[in-house]
């Protein structure tokens, strides 16, 4: 699938006057198209554009694509196999950018990466437990802010109720054990302990994948966009579908 979208872009590209190359290793992107004398760009100024395929819309993939092609000053073409994807991507990166957001403030999407602790080792909460972070109104832009809201806190919820509270999406930098209700660290003889919020051991396991099946699982961290993107990516994407 990802040859039949590549080819779907850089058909696209040159019909608007680019010139696309592919790296011959096999890196990212797949395909850069680089802006002719009389290039018409499909969006945004006339800028080299990173062609990225991608067969469903993972809100991490899409996001950290945009930006590393943003760091080099790119824009970036989805190229999707369908009209379903295709609205998933401009749901991600339309206002408010890589959130969902409702009256009561952002609702993030969670990634791969886990929330490191000030002690070490990580948060953690019990397996089956479904979470979100959500933060609420305060925090955000002011055309998204209630004029008598006075919260600003960011909260990892599960079930509507908060398990842990932190200050702001700027405190998911190495908080302190103590705001979450279980964490975990790798000692030095290999094996996984799990504290409670207080440090006092809980359990040990053999590996995270015990740590799991006996009760135990990583707490997944936000994908917060300001933390990923360079400022509004307004004019740096568009997407096309291969048929």
């Amino acid at each position: 699938m990802t040859d039949a979208l590549l080819a779907a872009g850089v058909e696209q590209c040159r019909r608007r006057g680019y010139e696309v190359s592919r790296p011959e290793d096999g890196g990212e992107p797949p395909g850069v198209a680089v802006p002719g004398t009389e290039a018409d760009p499909p969006f945004g100024p006339s800028r080299a554009l990173g062609l990225e395929p991608l067969a469903e819309a993972d809100p991490t993939t899409v996001l950290s694509r945009l930006w590393t092609n943003q760091e080099h000053d790119r824009g970036t073409v989805f190229l999707v196999p369908d009209d379903r994807v295709a609205a998933e991507v401009e749901s991600i990166l339309s206002a408010p950018v890589g959130v969902r957001a409702d009256d009561n403030g952002r609702l993030f999407y969670t990634g791969p990466d886990r929330v490191p602790l000030a002690e070490g080792g990580y948060a953690a909460v019990p397996t089956g437990t479904a979470v979100e972070w959500r933060e609420t109104a305060a925090s955000l832009p002011p055309e998204l802010t209630e004029e008598d809201s006075t919260d600003g806190r960011l909260e990892l919820r599960a079930d509507g109720e908060p398990l842990a509270v932190l200050s702001s999406v700027d405190a998911l930098n190495c908080p302190p054990r103590e705001r979450f209700p279980y964490a975990y660290e790798r000692d030095a003889d290999k094996r996984i302990r799990v504290r409670d919020y207080a440090g006092r051991p809980v359990e040990t396991f053999s590996g995270v994948s015990a740590m799991r099946t006996g009760g135990f699982r990583p707490v997944p961290a936000p994908l917060v966009p300001e933390h990923m993107l360079n400022g509004d990516p307004t004019g740096w994407w568009g997407v096309v579908v291969a048929d």
